[in-house]
This record gives structure tokens, C-alpha cells and sequence, in this order.
């Protein structure tokens, strides 16, 4: 026989289980809402404060731009033609003194005659016929019958310039230490300066500022003004 106080318990049970079932839905619907909204106010604080940071780029990289300035510092570099010693910078004239004096004041007796070679191509007349007589000549025999070697130490303390007041000549003085070595024996070395003086030609492909020279002198010092060079 149906017990109506048993129907009733359960129809109290379905409707409170109906009831929780239901209460769960709409706090998850809450929750997935609440989320939502929270990622909405994130991603709007986000966009409202990429607006004044643009802003802010934006006018420093237009002062970046209309206050800039590019400053290269390119060396003369040679053109065609004849330049004027005035023209051409201090360094390239130390240059070129600089291989003109290894060339004639460092040397073994086997290869002196080859570099004095090489050195008369940096001459001009009156240097020129003189050096052909007094080095290619009589110096180099001297080397090659004596096997004569020489070593010279240059100070690179102790290399002056000085520009003639045309602008046309430019001697350069480059002091230092001998060292020569005859027939195997070593000769006290001694100071000696070295006062290249030049001037310009037209250019070419192997000298592309014309620096030649046009006088070579060759001076031995004492000791003890050697020391007093450069005070």
C-alpha cells in the first residue's frame, strides 16, 4: 500500500536536490562573469596607459629627430693633380721620411744595393744625381767590400716637423742610434739624426700624395746633446 508520507519525503528530497543542482549553476555563472569582467578591467587599464606612453615616444622621438646631428670626421684623401706640402697632413710626410731613412740607414751588405735602389724612386733633383754618385757609387761599394751592416734605432720620441713659410717644403728630423757592424765586428753605436727635406709632385699610382724628397742630411751627435733633444 503507498505510503503518501513516504511520497512526500521524497518529493521534499527531488526538489531539494533540484535546488542545489541549481544554485551550483548560478554561482559558476557568477564566477565565469566575475572573471570575465576582471579581464575586461585589465586589458582597459593596459590600453588607457599605453595611451600617454605613446604619447610620451611619440614627442622624444620627435625631439630625437629634429635635434640630432651626425658628425663623421674623414681624412683628405688624395685627387688627381699636384697638391700643395700645406695640403697634406704632418703624419704622411713623417711617413714617408720615416721609409726613406730605413731604407738608406738600416741594411745588410747583401741587400743595401737593392734597397738604395728602391730609395732613389723617393728622390728629386738635386738629391737625385748626388745620391746616385755618393751612395750608389762609392757608399755601396764600400758596404759590399767591407760586408758592412748597419742597424738604426729611431726615437720615436724624438721626430720633429717643420713647414717652410712658402707652404712649398717640409723637413722632418728623426734622431736615434747607429749600429754598425764591419767585417763581423760591432762598432759602438753613436747618435745620429737624420733631417729629411721635401716637397710635392704629381701624384701616381705608387706615391698618391707626390711626396718626394730633395735633400738628405746626415748628422752624428754627442751624446750629451743627444739628451738634450726635445727639452
Amino acid at each position: 500500500m503507498f505510503n503518501s508520507t513516504q511520497a512526500t519525503q521524497r518529493i521534499k528530497e527531488a526538489v531539494k536536490d533540484a535546488s542545489v543542482i541549481e544554485s551550483r549553476k548560478e554561482s559558476d555563472t557568477i564566477r565565469l562573469w566575475e572573471n570575465y569582467k576582471d579581464q575586461a578591467l585589465l586589458w582597459r587599464s593596459l590600453a588607457l596607459l599605453q595611451i600617454p606612453t605613446t604619447l610620451v615616444a611619440v614627442v622624444f622621438s620627435m625631439v630625437l629627430w629634429h635635434t640630432r646631428h651626425i658628425s663623421l670626421n674623414v681624412p683628405r684623401q688624395p685627387l688627381p693633380g699636384v697638391y700643395s706640402a700645406n695640403e697634406i697632413p704632418n703624419e704622411k710626410f713623417i711617413e714617408s721620411a720615416t721609409d726613406i731613412v730605413n731604407l738608406i740607414a738600416t741594411y745588410t751588405s747583401g741587400n743595401a744595393r737593392t734597397q738604395f735602389r728602391k730609395a732613389k724612386e723617393m728622390l728629386l733633383e738635386p738629391l737625385l744625381s748626388r745620391f746616385e754618385i755618393e751612395m750608389l757609387g762609392s757608399e755601396i761599394k764600400q758596404i759590399e767590400s767591407t760586408s758592412r751592416s748597419q742597424v738604426f734605432f729611431a726615437d720615436p720620441s724624438k721626430i720633429f716637423i717643420e713647414r717652410a713659410p712658402s707652404g712649398r717644403e717640409v723637413s722632418v728630423q728623426i734622431y736615434g742610434e747607429r749600429l754598425k757592424l764591419v767585417g763581423g765586428k760591432e762598432i759602438p753605436p753613436f747618435p745620429t739624426s737624420f733631417t729629411i727635406t721635401m716637397t710635392t709632385v704629381p701624384r701616381n699610382v705608387l706615391n698618391p700624395y707626390g711626396i718626394v724628397a730633395t735633400n738628405i742630411a746626415i748628422e752624428n751627435i754627442n751624446p750629451k746633446d743627444m739628451k738634450k733633444v726635445g727639452r
